[in-house]
């Protein structure tokens, strides 16, 4: 490659990273008065025991201990698993225990993060909340029911944002956020 080509390369690098901080700043400005994003921080994130979440943070460390003879091809369940949602939720819990439910699009991820980054990051989070669901209907068995039974289908669970939030401690209604912006705040 000439010297050229490599400033090209070089100054189309800076000219994006220019536009995507031009771009950042003007959310960050716009978003700060909108009341329909809600800035939600001190969540610790993790995946509900036994959800798709739980199944994609694992699949790619199963992948590289699997052994040779195994029946079971965990590459092809990984990449099942990317293709199943087009998006990943997420419990986030605060020092009071608040629970909430953050939904993350893992195509969107920057700088090579994946889910099971998330929960070593002290991350603040923009979101704009979508409606309630429950821990238990984040469970992979209530995902898969969608098309064998109504009362467990998933999007059953997840209700305008006036619903009630009264139930058993899995059965809780939790607000859900779609997550458009996740990052490290200076001085957090």
């Amino acid at each position: 490659m000439g010297a050229g080509a490599e400033a090209s390369l070089a100054g189309g690098s800076i000219l994006s990273k220019t536009l995507s901080n031009t771009i950042l700043t003007d959310y960050l400005e716009s978003s700060s008065g909108d009341l329909r994003i809600s800035k939600l921080n001190g969540f610790r994130v993790y995946a509900a025991e036994n959800s798709m979440a739980f199944m994609k943070m694992f699949t790619p460390y199963m992948i590289a201990a699997r052994a040779e003879d195994a029946d079971f091809n965990m590459a092809l369940m990984d990449e099942a698993l990317e293709k199943a949602k087009g998006y990943y939720e997420l419990i986030g819990e605060d020092a009071t225990q608040r629970k909430i439910v953050l939904r993350f699009n893992i195509r969107a991820f920057r700088n090579s993060y994946g889910l099971s980054d998330l929960s070593r990051m002290n991350l603040v989070f923009h979101g704009i909340e979508v409606g309630h669901t429950t821990e238990l209907s984040l469970n992979i068995e209530s995902e898969l029911a969608q098309n064998s039974s109504q009362d467990l289908k998933l999007a059953s669970f997840i209700e305008e944002s006036h619903s009630d939030s009264s139930g058993a401690s899995g059965d809780n209604k939790l607000p859900v956020y779609d997550i458009i912006l996740a990052g490290v705040e200076s001085g957090a």
